[in-house]
């Protein structure tokens, strides 16, 4: 983070990124001092692209040179700067200090200085980093309690988002299964979000279709059932239910809804022809079509009231809030612009004001 709000302040392709870093990097502080929480930092993070693929040129080149797997052979180092060892970086004007030293870290790499080339002047960079590295020592200029921070919430993040997919791609391949025998169930377990292997399944997606005629033409309606199987992993069901029906039908507003018992969820909704084609082209490939993705069920035509508190966490974490009518939404869609629903405005305007 010194690195990228610090020494690249200049020669960035996207303004924005810049911006953003800086304020990921005051969020990230924030945290620190317990003024703010891990969703407030992966907020901010997921308004750019991973760090290491940010768009200015040093970044650019550094993620370039350590994606693959090439002979060290190839990079140079910067002599006579020992422990950690230091790879030199280098692009236009731009040069950086990169190191995958075991110092910091286990199959890790950091770009931890960047400054501008400028040939036989003192301040030149390598010739700056040297001077001062030899003075300082290398601690200045290595991941700090921010680098750390940062790289514990992404891991979390990153393991939400490939957990999203894999409810994504089950609800895609439990349909092509149910349409080979309408009427019967399939059902797929699934574990919580997590960065550890083998953990144990907390709720299961159920799922049969049944063919309706409708004025002539053939519909495909959807019974989707959301078990709970660890009562302590409620939210992590939640979310995956949700993932789940937007796979199908991404209108949260054209899904019936009964609760069963206090463990089952039940939804039906008509599928949306996309559905069978994505879950097609997965079998087929092994890919997801570029028009599907793991998402949220849309909120629909109306923009809903509901209570602060956790609507942050919501709204990072993809789970549904209660709003002031009774209806359950995820807090992803912009409202600007929609009908606000009409019980919601009734019961906001009883509140007591403040």
């Amino acid at each position: 983070m010194r690195c990228l709000v610090d020494d690249l302040t200049a020669g960035w392709n996207n303004a924005d990124h810049y911006r953003c870093v800086k304020q990921l990097r005051a969020v990230i502080g924030k945290r620190l001092a317990n003024e703010a929480q891990d969703a407030d930092v992966a907020k901010h993070l997921k308004a750019i692209p991973r760090v290491n693929v940010l768009e200015h040129p040093l970044i650019q080149q550094f993620n370039e040179s350590f994606r693959g797997e090439e002979d060290r052979t190839s990079r140079e180092s910067i002599s006579g700067l020992t422990g950690p060892h230091w790879w030199k970086q280098k692009t236009m004007q731009w040069r950086g200090a990169a190191t995958d030293h075991t110092m910091v870290g286990n199959n890790e790499v950091w770009l931890c200085a960047a400054g501008i080339r400028r040939k036989g002047d003192s301040n030149d960079f390598y010739t700056a980093f040297m001077r001062d590295v030899k003075r300082e020592g290398s601690g200045p200029w290595l991941p700090a309690a921010e680098d750390r921070v940062l790289v514990k919430i992404d891991e979390k993040v990153s393991a939400l988002d490939a957990w999203k997919l894999q409810i994504h791609c089950c609800t895609l391949a439990l349909l092509l299964e149910a349409e080979k025998n309408p009427g019967e169930t399939v059902t797929v377990r699934f574990p919580a979000p997590s960065r550890g292997t083998d953990t144990p399944a907390v709720g299961e997606i159920s799922l049969s279709v049944d063919y309706v005629d409708v004025d002539g033409t053939k519909l495909t309606e959807a019974f989707l059932t959301a078990t709970i199987l660890d009562r302590s992993k409620v939210q992590a069901v939640d979310v995956a239910a949700q993932i789940a029906r937007a796979a199908l039908k991404n209108n949260a507003e054209e899904w019936h809804s009964t609760i069963y018992t206090e463990n089952s969820f039940a939804f039906s909704a008509f599928i949306d022809p996309s559905a069978r084609q994505h879950a097609r082209e997965l079998e087929r490939s092994g890919t997801l079509p570029s028009d599907s993705a793991p998402g949220s069920l849309r909120l629909g035509v109306r923009a809903h009231y509901a209570k602060e508190h956790g609507l942050v966490d919501a709204q990072v974490e993809g789970s549904s809030v209660l709003s002031l009518c009774g209806y359950w939404f995820v807090p992803t869609a912009d409202h600007v612009g929609l009908e606000t629903c009409n019980e919601c405005t009734k019961q906001y305007g009883q509140l007591p004001q403040l």
